[in-house]
Order: structure tokens, then sequence, then C-alpha cells
């Protein structure tokens, strides 16, 4: 596997836990250190993941793409991610 593979799989796990990321937090992760995060993003919603691009304001009053998973909420109430 690419480098572009771990990638992905890196920013996979940290979507799955239920942040939205950002470029700035994924320069910032070790385990991603990617200057193309939209690109990466773009390549896991090709392989069927329900990405979904939000505003996100930063400190400096700025707003930047953040990526995060689509959440399927069930009739009962209950959040469960979509795999």
């Amino acid at each position: 596997a690419g480098a572009g593979m771990s990638q992905e799989l890196s920013i996979l796990r940290r979507l799955e836990s239920g942040v939205t990321l950002t470029p700035i937090d994924a320069l910032a992760d070790p385990d991603i250190k990617s200057f193309r995060l939209a690109a990466r993003i773009e390549n896991l919603r090709k392989d069927g993941h329900p990405i979904e691009t939000v505003p996100v304001h930063t400190g400096t009053g700025k707003t930047v793409a953040g990526y995060r998973l689509k959440r399927r909420v069930e009739t009962s109430g209950q959040v469960l991610l979509t795999i």
C-alpha cells in the first residue's frame, strides 16, 4: 500500500471516531500529515464512504472545509455510524 492508502486509513479512523477533520487537523496529525486532504477525501468517497463537507470556523475568523462522516439516525433516536 502506498502512502496515500495509509493516510486514507488514518483519515477514515479519525472520521469514524466522530470528529470533523479540517486540513489544519490533518497536517497536525502525525498519522496523516497530508497536504492533500481534499484529494484523500475524494478517494474515500469513491470507495463509498459517506463523507460530507461542512464549513468550520477557525479562531482567526476564516472558514475552512471540514469533513465528517454522515450519520444515519435510527427511528429509535440512536445514532449509528454508516459504515
